[in-house]
């Protein structure tokens, strides 16, 4: 059996304003961190964010839907993780 080393992901706009809102948040720890482009449902059912600088960070569904229903129960612990995910693509 041959493994890809690519997955397949489904672009969504679920949680739209909370996956912005967290990216957001994620920037201000980490100016590396470009805006937000687009994002996908992962291999982990949560979202891989596309960035305008070539980049790209991952998030819980739990966080963006968190954002979006209580913006201040986001801890910085919660944004730091995110922002530790970024990565050049």
């Amino acid at each position: 059996m041959i493994k890809s080393k690519f997955i397949t992901m489904e672009k969504t706009t679920k949680n739209l304003n909370g996956v912005m809102g967290v990216t957001s948040l994620a920037r201000n720890e980490n100016p590396e961190i470009g805006s937000y482009q687009e994002h996908y449902i992962n291999e982990s059912f949560g979202y891989s964010v596309r960035l305008s600088n070539n980049g790209a960070i991952n998030m819980s569904r739990e966080i963006a839907q968190d954002y979006e229903s209580l913006p201040n129960s986001i801890t910085n612990d919660r944004i730091e993780k995110v922002a530790s995910t970024y990565r050049k693509i």
